[in-house]
């Protein structure tokens, strides 16, 4: 019979406090979007805004750990795991993978800060963190209640079901992500359009691996649990992945009114410099 939840207790705590807080930051978010009051915003506010949303994911559990938690120490626990995982995946993604939208899907932005990161401001590294927790704390249930199902067993029906229920979660997850952002005039997208549905497919690679990749730490009862090290090199091995399914669109694919020739500004027309 299949589950939901983890039964590691360390990691079912802390998938259900992930889903929790999810309408908090995101109720912050709409109603910053829904009065304007990010007209209002610059620098010092908006890194303050990333600070809200994405912090509490760390603070809370480490403020209040659940029973599971209390006299481990911090490498141990699972929520740590998931955070660190989840922070050095969204900094890659925010640090290279940002141009290719730049460039491929010509969708840019423009915010009032002037505290940048390799062009990206610094805010929305925080606030990816945020989105990114919410987005795996929701799909590694349904993957996890899609493979318990199956029991231990392997089956091309588990393996064909598994791959079009991670293709499934990750377009929808990039086509929501892409609509939303219509409603933040920050964002410039040349053709919306085609930025939707090409764009959200460019944008679902991202998905496609994080979603499985993320959902196995800690997910055997049975097995070792992941050490720190293994958590970042798995993190690290899951954006490189994500990197070549990227560069394999520029070079294959191309933007959406240009040539597969494209330039990324940290790559060469064949590779990187």
């Amino acid at each position: 019979m299949g589950y939901w939840f983890s039964k590691i207790p360390s990691k079912r705590w802390a998938e259900k406090f992930f889903l929790l807080y999810s309408p908090v930051w995101m109720t912050i978010f709409s109603l910053i979007v829904a009065t304007e009051t990010y007209k209002l915003f610059y620098d010092v506010e908006f890194f303050i805004l990333g600070l809200v949303v994405s912090l509490p994911c760390v603070l809370y559990p480490l403020a209040f750990p659940c029973d599971a938690d209390k006299g481990k120490p911090l490498r141990d626990r699972y929520w740590v795991k998931a955070n660190i995982w989840l922070a050095l995946f969204g900094f890659v993604g925010n640090y290279f993978w940002t141009h290719y939208f730049f460039v491929l899907l010509e969708a840019t932005y423009k915010f009032p800060v002037t505290f940048m990161l390799n062009e990206v401001p610094v805010f929305l590294y925080f606030v990816t963190h945020a989105y990114f927790v919410s987005y795996h704390a929701a799909t590694t249930p349904i993957l996890r209640r899609w493979w318990t199902a199956f029991g231990g067993g392997k089956s091309w029906i588990k393996t064909l079901g598994s791959i079009v229920i991670v293709f499934a979660m990750a377009y929808f997850t990039a086509f929501m992500e892409a609509w939303t952002l219509e409603k933040v005039p920050y964002y410039s997208i040349k053709n919306r359009e085609s930025m939707y549905l090409i764009g959200s497919t460019f944008y679902m690679i991202y998905f496609v691996i994080s979603f499985p990749m993320f959902a196995r730490i800690d997910e055997t009862p049975n097995e070792p649990r992941w050490s720190l090290s293994r958590t970042a090199l798995e993190a690290l091995g899951s954006a490189m992945i994500v990197f070549i399914l990227c560069d394999f669109w520029r070079l294959i694919i191309g933007g959406l009114s240009a040539s597969p020739s494209l330039s990324i500004p940290f790559l060469g027309a064949h590779g990187i410099k």
